[in-house]
């Protein structure tokens, strides 16, 4: 279905055109590294009285919306400063972090998380030194720029995992990029070694069951989960669901859809009512459910769900609890 709309779209594009929010969402991580250079002037900027109706004229960014705020400190460069704990020498295996768009630039505590836990689970970490893994060019259609950043990536990357590294991903909808849709976009050796050996954070931890490696004192806490879309079509959204259980927690993972975010849609002027919609449905399943925290690991998806419920913050991915109960 995703290959498909990109199809529809990057035809569409062809024959109409391309609009300036949908080339605004292209490059959004040219935009976010902007951002962050500049903040908090940049996060400032958007709550001068009026900003967000400009912007919603000018763009059609709906007003009502949370936009991303930017870090001026990105997870690369507290990583730098930091450098790996795991001497690679000791280590139970070696793991590139891909450092994405969202996390390196607006909340890089995910990714400081993602690194911790996989430390204590006994892994090597580095990071990529990429942050855009083509998605958002993809999701717009925009096919020939997801292919070159696809290839680059490759190009950037596969000479690690050919030294046995493996290639993990915080946000979900990167890692089914890696492993699916650039068997798409591109062929041959190097992109299906990629994308073999291209992980979610939680998919990592839990295929090598690494996080049996780690010490847990996790809080009498139960979890509301939510999945993400794209992993659920790749059936890969139980993993989650099993490492914070075997960590300690109880989890009540909920049988629901789309959050309705879906990716930019869900900022769009004239989707913005249909978005809430479709999420009023998970926000009642929520209500039901016996969790006392929402958890949920697409950076969409948390902001739907920050915005539905405004009095606690935007949830935290799967791996914040796990690195909150690192012993």
């Amino acid at each position: 279905m995703a290959k498909l709309k990109a199809e529809v779209t990057h035809a569409h594009h062809q024959e109409h055109g391309s609009s300036v929010r949908d080339k605004l969402f292209t490059n959004v991580d040219a935009l976010a590294g902007l951002g962050s250079a500049f903040a908090p002037l940049s996060n400032l900027a958007t709550k001068v009285p009026g900003a967000r109706t400009v912007l919603e004229k000018a763009v059609g960014i709906a007003p009502d919306r949370t936009l991303p705020s930017f870090q001026r400190t990105t997870l690369q460069d507290w990583f730098d400063e930091r450098g790996p704990q795991v001497p690679a020498d000791e280590a139970e295996r070696r793991a590139l972090l891909f450092p994405d768009t969202y996390t390196n630039y607006s909340h890089p505590e995910v990714g400081k998380a993602a690194v911790r836990v996989l430390e204590a689970a006994g892994v090597h970490v580095q990071l990529a030194n990429r942050t855009d893994s083509g998605r958002p060019a993809h999701s717009k259609g925009f096919l020939d720029q997801s292919r070159a950043t696809a290839r680059d990536n490759v190009n950037a990357l596969v000479p690690a995992v050919e030294e046995g590294w493996d290639v993990v991903l915080v946000e979900p909808s990167d890692a089914v990029m890696f492993q699916s849709d650039y068997l798409d976009l591109l062929s041959g050796k190097d992109v299906e070694t990629l994308a073999a050996n291209a992980y979610g954070v939680c998919e990592y931890l839990d295929t090598f069951r690494l996080d049996e490696a780690a010490d847990w004192d996790v809080p009498p806490e139960t979890l509301t989960y939510h999945g993400h879309c794209h992993q659920k079509a790749t059936k890969k959204d139980h993993h989650a669901v099993g490492v914070l259980r075997r960590a300690g927690y109880e989890v009540d993972p909920l049988d629901s859809g789309c959050c309705g975010m879906a990716g930019s849609f869900g900022y769009e002027t004239e989707h913005f009512s249909m978005s809430k919609a479709i999420g009023s449905i998970l926000f009642d399943q929520i209500g039901a459910s016996r969790g006392d925290t929402v958890v949920a690991p697409g950076a969409s998806c948390r902001t739907q769900l920050d915005d539905w419920d405004e009095s606690d913050g935007e949830p935290p991915h799967p791996v914040e609890k796990l690195d909150a109960a690192l012993a």
